[in-house]
């Protein structure tokens, strides 16, 4: 009859599930063990607490919930290429208490040593099928470690290119030139692989190679500018066949930029010292129409200030003196200087006279006394001789043609006259009530033509010195 292969879960198995799903705690898997069920199949029972015959043991590799069906728990172990020479024909599943949760019966399986000619690893696969499966964990054992063949291979390889590319990662000292660098590269170029190196020479931020290739700032088509004596990181980009610099610093800030004494780093370097003056505090007084150079570099602030004089607005009439704004004053309001008024013209001024007006500044008047309606006057005096004699003829000089003359003696005003053809004679007034025209020349009077007087007198009307005269004209 075929044999039929399960696995079953033991009383206490089923209790310790139980409990745990009630209790909210976990059933901690640990422990694989396998046996040859001395040498013939059985079949297993719930009340086993151990495998009829163990031929080994080990910790259980894993323990995960299937990705179908929930409540199925699969456990495997690896029995390693190094153990062997049994059966295997049972396997238990016990947990950190030592207990056998579950058991299977198992088609037998012989696993060989080398010394019998072959070797292998032997993964043991065991499902469970639990009603909570999430009660179940597993307890690893820290201190032991199943690696298969397989594994270490893995491992092999895995150390081999760390430890080629841990060489690469020895700063080296870059040969060739200062803009045509040579390295030593151990590993196969990818994209990301880094090499860390020594500028020998300052490249001067000139257009650069490494082996050939180009070297640029990250994500740029900028050559670097390489430090003698200092190190740099480098990654190849094989999509650009170039080397892009690590980036350990950005930044286009050059040390004119950054004040003096700071440190800072841009793209091309760190530790850089800034150069820029630090001023302080500005303050400056600024005169009327000066001007002030801002210091190049660093200011906590100041102030910039002027003092002027404000003048308000004002109204400036028409004087006699000069009227002056003064200079070096702010001027707040308008300044308004108010018109010459009047109305006179130049006929209403007398001629040669300056004068101004609405109508004008510094007109030049061109009326005369007499278109003005007025008469023009100038006088003098007769001194000599104490009496005048009748019939003589006097002199006087005026400063414009006279047409009318009046005479005045110590008796009073004695004689007028005026010439034609204003048309009044000499007369006289000796103190006569009536008044006289001296017609006949038969009393005191005179005769004038504009510059000579005629003197008239009788025995008892004589002119007498000093004379007043008044010259005048229509």
């Amino acid at each position: 009859m075929a044999e039929n292969f399960y696995t079953i879960l033991t009383t206490t198995g089923k209790a310790k599930i139980a409990n745990s799903a009630a209790l909210g705690t976990k059933v901690n898997f640990k422990t694989l063990k396998v046996g040859d069920g001395n040498g013939a199949y059985y079949e297993p029972t719930e009340n086993q607490t151990a495998l009829i015959n163990k031929v080994w043991e080990g910790n259980i590799g894993a323990v995960t919930v299937d990705e179908i069906n929930s409540n199925w728990i699969v456990t495997e172990t690896t029995i390693p290429a190094s153990d062997g020479g049994f059966f295997i024909r049972e396997a238990g599943i016990f947990d950190e208490d030592g207990d056998l949760i579950a058991i299977a019966k198992m088609a037998a399986t012989y696993k060989p040593v080398a010394a019998e000619g072959a070797t292998k690893d032997l993964s043991i696969r065991i499902i469970l099928e639990v009603s909570n499966s999430s009660s179940i964990t597993l307890k690893v054992d820290p201190n032991v470690i199943i690696a298969t063949k397989k594994d270490i291979q893995i491992i092999s390889n895995s150390i081999s290119s760390i430890n080629t590319q841990l060489s690469d990662m020895v700063y080296q000292t870059a040969g060739g030139s200062a803009t045509a660098i040579t390295l030593t590269i151990k590993g196969t170029l990818a994209t990301g692989y880094p090499i860390t190196f020594i500028a020998s020479t300052n490249n001067g931020g000139a257009a650069t190679t490494i082996n050939g290739k180009k070297l640029y700032k990250p994500g740029t088509t900028t050559s670097p500018n390489l430090i003698a004596g200092k190190a740099y990181t480098v990654w190849y980009n094989s999509i650009s066949d170039c080397f892009f610099i690590k980036a350990s610093a950005e930044g286009d800030a050059d040390v004119s930029h950054v004040l003096a004494t700071k440190k800072f780093s841009n793209d091309n370097d760190t530790g850089l010292v800034g150069t820029m003056p630090d001023n302080g505090a500005i303050n400056y007084n600024l005169p009327i129409n000066g001007s002030f150079t801002i210091p190049l570099g660093y200011t906590t602030g100041g102030k910039i200030t002027q003092s002027i004089t404000t003048k308000s607005a004002q109204t400036y009439n028409p004087s006699t003196t000069s009227q002056a704004i003064l200079n070096g004053q702010y001027l707040s309001g308008i300044q308004t200087i108010a018109p010459v008024t009047g109305n006179a013209t130049i006929n209403d001024v007398v001629s040669g006279k300056v004068f101004s007006s609405a109508n004008g500044i510094n007109l030049v008047g061109q009326a005369t006394i007499q278109s003005l309606g007025g008469a023009q006057i100038q006088t003098g005096s007769i001194t000599a001789p104490s009496v005048i004699n009748p019939n003589t003829t006097t002199h006087i000089q005026t400063s414009f043609p006279a047409n009318g003359i009046i005479m005045i003696d110590k008796y009073g005003a004695r004689g007028c006259y005026v010439l034609p053809p204003i048309g009044v004679l000499g007369y006289w007034d000796a103190g006569s009530t009536s008044g006289e025209h001296y017609n006949n020349h038969g009393s005191a009077g005179i005769a004038f033509n504009g510059t000579d007087i005629t003197w008239y007198s009788s025995s008892n009307t004589l002119w007498y010195t000093p004379v007043t005269w008044i010259a005048f004209k229509f």
